[in-house]
């Protein structure tokens, strides 16, 4: 009974040393930065004026696409499996906010249920084939990759329509 406890504190220990940098990894890399404000003199016949002139200077980091490791696909298939309830109330909200209330909590439990289930099965699909590189490189089964992690851009039905509808 020990030998199984402390075989299961050091997977867990494991475990969370493998996911800790991937949840702390939140937030831009590089930061923004702005340019100082340039005064320029400007003469003029009434005398002397100073007109300033600020400019913005963006930088930002365009990062490639990520390359996953063998423990990667490991540590996201026990984070599938160990959040997956989390899908039920962030698919309720998400709908709720959608579409209302009754829809949230009707159409939204049930989709949460669903995402559930496929989760808790793509996560220990991963866990069981993390050596494989299926897909190829590692990468993730599911998009979003973590329950915490926002979904992609939605799609409604006004994007596809003309604005002009006079016909």
């Amino acid at each position: 009974m020990r030998k199984g406890i402390l075989i299961l504190l050091a997977i867990s220990v494991s475990f969370f040393n493998i996911i800790s940098p991937m949840i702390a990894d939140v937030g831009p890399t590089q930061p923004k930065r702005a340019a100082p404000a340039v005064s320029v003199p400007v003469e003029s016949s009434k005398g002397s004026q100073i007109a300033t002139y600020q400019s913005t200077v963006t930088t930002t980091y365009e990062p490639g696409p990520k390359e996953y490791m063998v423990g990667d696909k490991l540590a996201r298939g026990f984070a599938n499996v160990l959040t997956s309830p989390l899908e039920v109330p962030r698919n309720v909200q998400n709908v709720t906010q959608d579409q209302g209330v009754l829809v949230g909590w009707t159409a939204g439990l049930a989709q949460g249920i669903g995402m559930t289930a496929l989760r808790i099965i793509v996560g220990a699909y991963e866990i069981i084939t993390f050596p494989i590189p299926i897909p190829e490189g590692y990468k993730p089964v599911l998009e979003p990759e973590f329950v915490w992690q926002a979904p992609g851009p939605k799609i409604t039905p006004q994007q596809g329509k003309s604005s002009d509808q006079s016909k």
